[in-house]
């Protein structure tokens, strides 16, 4: 999890360096992005891993 914030917080820096209002906003914006990553995927994974206990028990 915390990659994807640090990932996430990079990349916002990044973007802030060229894109206004700058540095703070796209690091803030990054950090959420990367933590919403990070929640999808593990719903998504949870939901797979339901679907193959399923199927395995028919």
């Amino acid at each position: 999890m915390w990659i994807k914030l640090i990932i996430g917080a990079l990349i916002g820096l990044i973007v802030g360096h060229f894109v206004t209002p700058g540095y703070a906003l796209w690091a803030v914006v990054g950090i959420i992005v990367g933590f919403l990553v990070e929640l999808i995927s593990k719903k998504l994974a949870k939901k797979d891993q339901a679907e193959k206990t399923e199927s395995e028990s028919n």
